[in-house]
C-alpha cells in the first residue's frame, strides 16, 4: 500500500513535562525520537505524512474541515479510563477512517477487569481476579497467596513493582491502598503467576491474524525480581533480555494470545501479554491493542525484530491492514481518474516461511503497481470452478500471477495459469505448459535429457556406493531438502519412504553434484530472453561433514548459521567469462526446451571438471525482499518497481492466456 495521506497522531512526552505533568505520568506519551523514526517510516513506506499532534489538535484539524486516508493515531490520552478510545472515537464522530482498534475495544482492554472478563467467558484461560473499588477494603479472595495487585487502567508497567507481589492479607491491604491513592482509580488482584512470561505480537495480513513474533521476557540481575515493573521496562536494556521464543510453551501462549485477540475484537495490530503459572499453564495477563512502537525500546517492535522482521515491514503490516478494513487498497476509493487494474492472485498462507515470502512479495508487488500508475489488489486464488469469474468481469489488464502452491501443495501451481486462460485473462509469468513440465522435477528432468541438455541422472538402484540426494517430486523453495538430504545410494530406499511418509510427498533420487552452484534469472518473451547477472552461491566456513546444498534453513531460516554462510555473488561476467557464457547458453537452451515466457531461474552445478549439470528449473521464480530473481534485476540495475512493470509489459507483449 503505497501513496496514502496520514494524520499523524501522538502525545509528546516533553510537552506535558514542560507543562508540569510528572514523569510517571506521562510514562505511556512518546519521545520526539520515536515520532521522528514513525514519520521517516511512512514517508519512506511512500506515503504523504503530516503530524497533528494530540487529540485536541486532531479535533481542531476535523472541526476545520481536514481530511486524511488515515489516522494513524498512537496518542494514548491523558485522563480517565477510556482515554486511549478517545482519538479513534473522534475519528468516528467525523466519518475519518483510522488505524487500530475501535473505542469499545480500546476502552474495554485498558480496563484489565473488563477485558479480562471478556476473555474469560469467550473461553480463553484467565487467571481469577478481584477488583477492588478505590477507598474499598480488600474482600475475601477466591484464590490463595501470593497475589499480585496493578492498578485497574494502566499501562508501561505502572504501578507494578516489587511490592505488587503480596504474601499476606496484611501487605496486599498496604499495597492496594497506597496504588488506589497514587493512581486514583481501582486496583485489580489476581494469583502471582510465577512462570515465564510472553509477550506475543500480532498484525491481520489479508488473509487473518499472523504472530509478529513471541516475546519471552527474562529478567537480568539488578531488575526487579518477577515483575516485569515499570521500573525494568523503563531501563530494559540493562535489566532485560528479550528472547525470541518458538518452543511448545511459547506456541501455546501465542494461541492464547490469538484468542483473546478475538474475544476483544482487536483490529489491525496488538499485543498480548501471557504468563505461565509454576506448571507451565499460559493465562491471559492483559492486551495492549495500542501498542508502542519505539524500534528498539517497545515490545512489538523488538519481538518482530527477533523474528526476523523490520521496522518498515511492522509498520507497513499495520499501514496495510487498517487500509484493507477501510478499503483504502482499493485507489479508487481515494481517487476518481481510471488507472489499469493490474491485480495480484496469490495463495500464500502464513503456515511455512516459503508463504510468507509470498504474501510480503505480494504487498511489495501491489504497492510497486500503485506506485506505477496501475490500480491494484491482492486477489486469493481458489481451486473451484467458480474462481476469477468475479475477477474476469472487472476486465483487468494484465493479472500479476504469484501463485506458487495451493495449500502447501507445490502441484497446484499449475491450477492458476489453467484457470486464468481459461477466462481469456492475460497474466505475467508463464503458461500452463511450461508450469506443468517445470514444477514435476520428473517431467523438467525427462525434457532436458530429450534435448541433450545435462542435468543429473536418475539414481533407481540403490547396490552403489555413489552419493545421491532425495527432492520432493513437486515443490520447489527447497521444501524437503535438508541437511540429511544427500546420503550414499545404499541409503536412498530407506530414507525415501521416511521422507514420503512425514512430507506426504513423492520423492525421487538422482546423483549429487558436488561443485560450485549458480543461478541464472531469465526475462524475455517466446524466443527473445535476457540472461540477467549471474549469481553464484557461496558455501562459507562449510562444515566439512555437511554436503553444500542450499537447503530449506539454508534458504529461509534467517536465524541459522546456514543462511549466514551462503551468500550470493555476482561478477562471474566479468572474472570469469567463459563459464559465464557456457551457463547463459544453457539457461536459453533450457528456456526453450521447456516453452518458458515472462520470467524463470535456471539453477546449475558445474563439478570440479567443469561441467554444466542443471538441477532445477523454476518457472515461478520467488518476488520476496531477499530473492535471488530480485537481486539479479538490481545487479543488472533494475530496481524493484521497475522489474514489476517490465514483467508486467512482457505479459502485455506475449499473452500466455492465449
Amino acid at each position: 500500500m503505497s501513496g496514502l495521506r496520514i494524520g499523524l497522531v501522538y502525545d509528546l512526552r516533553s510537552a506535558y513535562l514542560e507543562a508540569g505533568y510528572s514523569a510517571e505520568q506521562v510514562a505511556e506519551f512518546d519521545s520526539e525520537e520515536t515520532i521522528d523514526l514513525l514519520a521517516r517510516t511512512l514517508t519512506r513506506l511512500g506515503h504523504q505524512v503530516e503530524r497533528v499532534g494530540n487529540g485536541r489538535a486532531l479535533a481542531r484539524c476535523l472541526a476545520d474541515g481536514s481530511t486524511y486516508d488515515l489516522v494513524f493515531s498512537i496518542a494514548e490520552g491523558l485522563s480517565g479510563r477510556a482515554r486511549e478510545a478517545q482519538v479513534p472515537a473522534l475519528c468516528e464522530l467525523y466519518g475519518q477512517a483510522y488505524v487500530f482498534s475501535d473505542p469499545m475495544t480500546l476502552a474495554v482492554a485498558l480496563d484489565k477487569g473488563a477485558a479480562k472478563r471478556l476473555v474469560r467467558d469467550a473461553g480463553v484461560a484467565t487467571a481469577p481476579f478481584v477488583v477492588v473499588p478505590p477507598g474499598a477494603a480488600v474482600p475475601d479472595l477466591p484464590f490463595a497467596f501470593p497475589v499480585f495487585a496493578k492498578p485497574l487502567a494502566e499501562g508501561t508497567g505502572k504501578g507494578c513493582e516489587v511490592s505488587s507481589v503480596c504474601h499476606d492479607l496484611a501487605a496486599l491491604g498496604a499495597t492496594v491502598a497506597t496504588l488506589a491513592k497514587r493512581f486514583e482509580q481501582a486496583v485489580i488482584v489476581e494469583p502471582f503467576l510465577s512462570g515465564r512470561e510472553f509477550t506475543v505480537g500480532l498484525v491481520e495480513g489479508a488473509h487473518g491474524v499472523e504472530v509478529v513474533g513471541i516475546l519471552e521476557i527474562v529478567l537480568n540481575a539488578g531488575a526487579d525480581a518477577g515483575v516485569y515493573s515499570y521500573r525494568n521496562k523503563e531501563d530494559c536494556e540493562t535489566l532485560v533480555t528479550y528472547r525470541a521464543a518458538a518452543d511448545g510453551v511459547a506456541q501455546a501462549a501465542a494461541a492464547c494470545a490469538i484468542s483473546a485477540y478475538h474475544a476483544l475484537e482487536c483490529r489491525d495490530c496488538a499485543r498480548i501479554d501471557i504468563r505461565c503459572d509454576a506448571a507451565g499453564t499460559p493465562f491471559f495477563l492483559e492486551a495492549n491493542p495500542l501498542a508502542g512502537l519505539h524500534p528498539e525500546h517497545s515490545d512489538l517492535p523488538i519481538a518482530a525484530t527477533l523474528a526476523g522482521r523490520s521496522y518498515d515491514w511492522l509498520v507497513n503490516a499495520i499501514v496495510n491492514a487498517a487500509a484493507r478494513r477501510c478499503g483504502l487498497d482499493r485507489p479508487s476509493r481515494r481517487t476518481p481518474r481510471a488507472r489499469p487494474f493490474v491485480p495480484v492472485l496469490h495463495a500464500a498462507s502464513f503456515d511455512r516461511a516459503d508463504e510468507r515470502d509470498t504474501l510480503d512479495a505480494a504487498e511489495r508487488v501491489m504497492a510497486a503497481l500503485e506506485h506505477a500508475g496501475y490500480a491494484s489488489e491482492l486477489v486469493r486464488f481458489r481451486a473451484e470452478p467458480s474462481a476469477l469469474e468475479q475477477l474476469a468481469r472487472r476486465s483487468p489488464t494484465t493479472v500479476f500471477n504469484l501463485v506458487e502452491a495451493l495449500d502447501g501443495d507445490g502441484r497446484a501451481m499449475v491450477l492458476a495459469p489453467w484457470f486464468l486462460a481459461r477466462h481469456g485473462l492475460v497474466y505475467t509469468g508463464n503458461g500452463f505448459e511450461a508450469c506443468v513440465v517445470t514444477a514435476s522435477k520428473l517431467l523438467t528432468k525427462g525434457l532436458l535429457l530429450a534435448h541433450g541438455l545435462p542435468t543429473p541422472g536418475l539414481v533407481i538402484d540403490g547396490a552403489t556406493d555413489r552419493q545421491v540426494i532425495l527432492k520432493p517430486v513437486w515443490e520447489h523453495a527447497s521444501f524437503g531438502i535438508d541437511s540429511a538430504s544427500v546420503m550414499p545410494a545404499t541409503q536412498m530406499a530407506r530414507a525415501r519412504a521416511e521422507r514420503e511418509a512425514d512430507f506426504g510427498r513423492a520423492f525421487f533420487a538422482e546423483a549429487y553434484v558436488p561443485g560450485r552452484e549458480f543461478n541464472v534469472a531469465l526475462l524475455g518473451a517466446g524466443s527473445t530472453v535476457e540472461v540477467l547477472p549471474i549469481q553464484e552461491t557461496l558455501f562459507v566456513d562449510w562444515p566439512a561433514a555437511r554436503a553444500q546444498v542450499v537447503d530449506y534453513e539454508a534458504k529461509w531460516s534467517s536465524s541459522s548459521a546456514a543462511y549466514r554462510n551462503t551468500p550470493r555473488r555476482f561478477g562471474l561476467e566479468s572474472s570469469e567469462p567463459l563459464l559465464a557464457d557456457a551457463l547463459a547458453r544453457t539457461a536459453r537452451q533450457v528456456w526453450h526446451a521447456c516453452g518458458l515466457s515472462g520470467y524463470a531461474r535456471v539453477d546449475v552445478r558445474v563439478d570440479a571438471a567443469s561441467r554444466l549439470h542443471v538441477i532445477d528449473v523454476n518457472a515461478n521464480p520467488g518476488l520476496g525482499p531477499d530473492a535471488g530473481f530480485v537481486a539479479a534485476a538490481e545487479a543488472a540495475g533494475m530496481d524493484f518497481g521497475a522489474l514489476v512493470r517490465r514483467l508486467v509489459e512482457l505479459a502485455c507483449v506475449a499473452p500466455t492466456a492465449a
